[in-house]
């Protein structure tokens, strides 16, 4: 693992830059507009939550005179930060990859919020990071994000005129079209999804814990 300061700091730097660099481009601003409405979407909450928890955590680290490189703040909170954006990540191999254009600032944004960002968020975790502070209860608490988002687009959306750009984001979000019982199902497909994400990044970091202590221990 890597525990020196100013390489922990400058991945944290990058990735807020990145992460909110995306988020402009994806509002409109360098067009001279705002489009609001992008903040319906998960990969963009995702971004700006996480371009804000990475320039807390380089001021954190770099202040904080008793903390290493691996020292990463809230480490629970860095957590649902990765998830959310692994989840993007992944997302964006299925579906998004071959359907940007990368000459158009949306396009640039498309590949700045869904493979920069969590790529290196990822590897920030991988590289830098102190394993074994997650307990195995951790990827049940990260659930409570996509709820969150869930509920924040299904009460938002019932308050919204029906022609509202981006009601319901996602397609399989739309129970006006696809039902009640067919939600319930991609929900509970989802929720095990997320999970199973989860708990294999909770097992990694402990096994990559375990042998960090063997290698200290040595």
């Amino acid at each position: 693992m890597i525990r020196t300061k100013r390489y922990s700091v400058a991945s944290k730097v990058l990735i807020a830059f990145f992460a909110f660099t995306g988020i402009v481009l994806q509002t409109g601003l360098t067009g001279g507009r705002f489009n609001a409405s992008v903040f319906r979407m998960f990969t963009n909450i995702s971004n700006l939550v996480c371009g804000f928890y990475f320039t807390y955590a380089a001021a954190v680290i770099l202040i904080d005179k008793s903390r290493n490189g691996g020292a990463s703040p809230l480490p629970l909170f860095k957590g649902v930060c990765t998830m959310c954006i692994t989840l993007t990540g992944i997302v964006a191999a299925a579906i998004v990859a071959s359907e940007f254009d990368a000459h158009t600032p949306d396009g640039i944004a498309t590949v700045i919020l869904h493979i920069i960002t969590p790529v290196l968020i990822m590897a920030d975790w991988l590289l830098f990071d102190t394993k074994g502070r997650w307990r195995g209860w951790a990827p049940l608490l990260w659930l409570i994000a996509p709820y969150i988002y869930f509920a924040f687009i299904m009460i938002s959306a019932n308050m919204m005129d029906k022609e509202a750009q981006n009601r319901f984001p996602y397609p399989f979000l739309n129970y006006e079209q696809m039902g009640i019982p067919m939600l319930i199902l991609v929900l509970a497909i989802m929720t095990l999804f997320y999970t199973l994400i989860g708990y294999l990044c909770y097992f990694i970091d402990k096994k990559m814990g375990m042998l960090e202590k063997e290698k200290g221990d040595a």
